[in-house]
């Protein structure tokens, strides 16, 4: 059996290096945690802009989790757009995340998840002083509800088969103004983002109510369906890890107190 010297086996390791370095798509393995595009919405508290800058309980995990795992990027490079548009991006162009995204069976069928990263509850939000009575979903059918185009409210509400006349926006600022000028009866929102809103816009939160839960359950980052299992599991354990240590819930405490 012929024995292959030392310097004979470092040259053919290195030849053998440059040859899988040429490959196609070996830079993207190699690099793909940094090459990930991150799209977000004005979502807050979870994730919104502040004098341009993204921030917010999910930004704030996610640049703990790229630190932990040596990415270097930081919150200016997390794209804030309008829901609907970064939904689509998300699902057409692969490398592509979105957070802060609640987590359905219909959604699992279109996204990979790295979650979870908070709770969330729908709910129907209402002016107190005419608050409709409901008790059921199909009360609900009588109302004219608010949502954000292609939202979780939107969704759920049209997948539990609800009759209630939809007004879409493109935002949850243009949500809560709207309903404050009695442009309809209740929106389909997350609370604490509702409330975040209104004092952002200067509308007085306690003139404001929930009158009905629709569904609760867990928010996640979403990537693009073929995104590679491997990045996803280091992007999985680095959560996981996050949450382990107490720092999600820290992080959440900071925005929510």
């Amino acid at each position: 059996m012929a024995i292959i010297a030392p310097r004979m086996l470092h040259t053919l390791y290195c030849t053998a290096a440059l040859f899988l370095a040429a490959l196609p798509g070996s830079h993207a393995r190699a690099d793909g945690l940094a090459t990930l595009q991150w799209l977000s919405e004005e979502y807050a508290p979870y994730n919104y802009s502040d004098k341009g800058v993204p921030r917010g309980i999910a930004v704030d995990v996610l640049v703990q989790m790229w630190q932990r795992l040596g990415v270097p990027r930081n919150a200016g490079d997390i794209r804030i757009l309008p829901w609907a548009r970064a939904y689509r991006m998300t699902q057409e162009q692969a490398g592509t995340c979105l957070f802060s995204m609640t987590i359905t069976p219909q959604r699992r069928e279109l996204f990979t998840f790295i979650e979870p990263l908070v709770d969330t509850r729908l709910t129907i939000i209402a002016p107190r002083a005419s608050a409709p009575a409901i008790s059921t979903l199909a009360d609900l059918d009588k109302l004219t509800i608010g949502v954000v185009r292609d939202d979780i409210g939107e969704q759920a509400l049209l997948a539990a088969g609800s009759r209630a006349t939809l007004v879409r926006t493109d935002s949850a600022r243009n949500l809560v103004r709207m309903l404050a000028g009695g442009r309809f009866d209740a929106i389909a929102y997350g609370l604490d983002t509702a409330l975040w809103n209104m004092k952002e816009s200067g509308i007085v939160t306690a003139a404001y109510g929930p009158v009905f839960t629709v569904q609760e359950g867990m928010m996640g980052f979403a990537c693009h369906k073929d995104t590679d299992p491997a990045l996803i599991a280091r992007l999985q354990g680095a959560l996981d890890a996050l949450h382990a240590d107490g720092s999600v819930a820290r992080i959440k405490a900071q925005y929510l107190r």
